[in-house]
Parts: structure tokens; C-alpha cells; sequence
């Protein structure tokens, strides 16, 4: 009885020793949820690339980017997707937070319409016109001003804040302004159904920037490396895998986002070349990105690439 006992312990022993480590929860915080710019996050947890290296996913959604860098910085959420710019200011106000990989580049998803019966045609038509954006300094605003630009129209067109893409159309339609942005793929519905056209999208003039980056608390970058470099490895097969698969990438963001399949399609297929990418920021997106928070007026010095970002748990 007493060996039989030492060997029902050791068997449970053995079965216990088998049993998978549980997962490690990391909580990430993003902006809304139905922007193409989260396809990788969805991506990545229906491929189970966090479950292959040991992690569960708290993804929270949060309005806008700034709720996202409180979200960081207060420790609410260790590691974050947002706007470059959002991230390079925070940490220029000395908020611990710091730029880990690149993710979305350059601008994409971000449009300009007008109802379907406007007389603009082309971006000149802007000419002595109020065209809306979200807030000044947003990427909105960034991929506005090359546009107006380069049709030699930039001191003639009233710019106007309307604030989000369901104000912006509001504001469009009640005549604040004749034309506004809009983003994919809400913006596809308006489109399909007649109300809008697409003027331009901001990647036809923002060619070196970078839209979105990922970011994590200076803090937990020091006492979790490993963890952030796992995480790393799994948003970078997602990353991949939308490159080699954009079918099934499309199926998978359809599902999570709950929007018409042909949209994703529409959107992935006409994304620019790499658009998702794991990797260091290059400084010419960098560069781009520092320019657009410095507009904003709420930087004193500019920082370099080395003075906001830990490159160092890339694989």
C-alpha cells in the first residue's frame, strides 16, 4: 500500500510536471477598434502566434491616442499600438514611455471625401473652401497640407477641426465644410452606398512617415524584457502572415471587426507595399512622424530617434 501510494504520488507528480506553463497575461491598449491598423492583433490571435510564446492578450480599445499614452504611461496597460507622433510627444514631455517597433507605414487609411454631388473633383477644387480634420497636429491635419501643397492651393483653403470621422461626415453634410476626412473602412460604407467620394488618400503624399508604432512603459521594458521580446516575435508573424496570406488575413479582420469582408479585402489589397512591419523605425518615417508632433506646438526641443526609442528586443 505504501508503494502503491509513493506511485500514484509520483505519477501525479509526472502529470503535473506535463502540464503546460500557464500564460502570461500582457495587457495591450490600442485606439478604436474597426482601423485596419489592429489587423495584426486579430491576425495574431487567431494564428495563435501569442499563445506559441506563452501569452494571453488583455487588448483594450481606447477614442484616441492620447487615452492610449495615459494608458502606458499610468500602467494600465504595458505595451500599446499608436500613433507615432502621440508617442514621440509623450515622451518629450518626459513621460516614460518608449517606441519599441515600427508597426504601420506610412499613412494609409486616412481619406478626404465629399458628397457624391460636390462640384470637387481634384484637390484643387479646395481652393477658397473650408476642408475639415480631426484636431490640428493629427495625421489628418499631416497628410492634409502636402496634398494642398502640391496643388499650389495651401493659402486658400480654411482648415477646420470637426473632431471624429462620424462628426467630420456631419459636418460635411450640414455645409461647415465642403470637403473632410474619413477612414477605412467606415468610410467604404459611405462610398458603396453613393453618399461620398474619395478625393485622395494621405498615402498618395505621405511617402516617409510613420502612422503607427508600438510603445511600452520604460518600466516594464527594464523588468520584463523577455516578455516584450516574445510579444515582438508574435506580432511580427501576424505582420507576415497578412503579407503572404491577405485572403485569409481579410476573413480573420472581417470576423473580429464585424465588417463586410469585400471592404478588408478593398483595404489590404490596395495598402502600400509592407504597410504592417515589425521592425526599427527607419529615420526617414521617423523623421516625418517627429515633424507632424512638432507642428502641434507642444514639443520645446525636438528629440532624435535614440532619445524615444529601445530597438533592442527586436529578434
Amino acid at each position: 500500500m505504501k508503494f502503491k501510494l509513493g506511485g500514484l504520488i509520483l505519477a501525479g507528480a509526472i502529470s503535473l510536471l506535463a502540464l503546460p506553463a500557464p500564460a502570461e497575461v500582457l495587457s495591450v491598449a490600442s485606439t478604436r477598434k474597426v482601423i485596419i491598423d489592429n489587423l495584426p492583433f486579430f491576425v495574431a490571435d487567431h494564428i495563435k502566434s501569442f499563445e506559441k510564446q506563452g501569452l494571453e492578450i488583455e487588448l483594450t480599445h481606447f477614442q484616441g491616442g492620447s487615452e492610449v499614452v495615459r494608458a502606458v504611461t499610468g500602467g494600465a496597460a504595458s505595451i500599446a499600438m499608436v500613433a507615432t507622433s502621440a508617442a514621440i510627444i509623450a515622451n518629450g514631455r518626459g513621460e516614460k514611455v518608449r517606441l519599441i517597433s515600427s508597426w504601420t507605414a506610412p499613412g494609409y487609411g486616412i481619406v478626404y471625401i465629399v458628397p457624391t454631388d460636390s462640384e470637387i473633383k481634384e484637390v484643387k477644387d479646395f481652393a477658397g473652401k473650408s476642408v475639415g480634420i480631426s484636431r490640428p497636429g493629427s495625421v489628418s491635419h499631416t497628410g492634409l497640407l502636402p496634398a494642398l501643397k502640391a496643388a499650389g492651393v495651401e493659402d486658400s483653403v480654411t482648415v477646420v477641426p470637426v473632431g471624429s470621422p462620424g462628426d467630420s461626415w456631419a459636418a460635411v453634410r450640414n455645409g461647415r465644410v465642403a470637403a473632410s476626412w474619413h477612414s477605412a473602412p467606415y468610410v467604404l460604407d459611405l462610398v458603396d452606398s453613393g453618399e461620398a467620394r474619395i478625393i485622395f488618400d494621405i498615402s498618395e503624399y505621405l511617402k516617409e512617415y510613420a502612422q503607427g508604432s508600438l510603445v511600452a512603459n520604460e518600466a516594464f521594458i527594464q523588468e520584463n524584457p523577455e516578455t516584450v521580446r516574445k510579444f515582438l516575435v508574435a506580432v511580427r508573424e501576424a505582420a507576415e502572415f497578412i503579407g503572404s496570406n491577405p485572403e485569409e488575413a481579410a476573413k480573420i479582420g472581417s470576423e473580429a471587426m464585424g465588417v463586410p469582408l469585400e471592404q478588408i479585402q478593398r483595404i489590404i489589397s490596395e495598402a502600400p507595399k509592407d504597410f504592417f512591419k515589425v521592425g526599427p523605425i527607419p529615420t526617414a518615417n521617423f523623421e516625418g512622424s517627429l515633424a507632424e508632433a512638432v507642428s502641434t506646438g507642444a514639443l520645446k526641443t525636438p528629440p532624435t530617434i535614440e532619445d524615444v526609442s529601445d530597438f533592442s528586443l527586436l529578434d
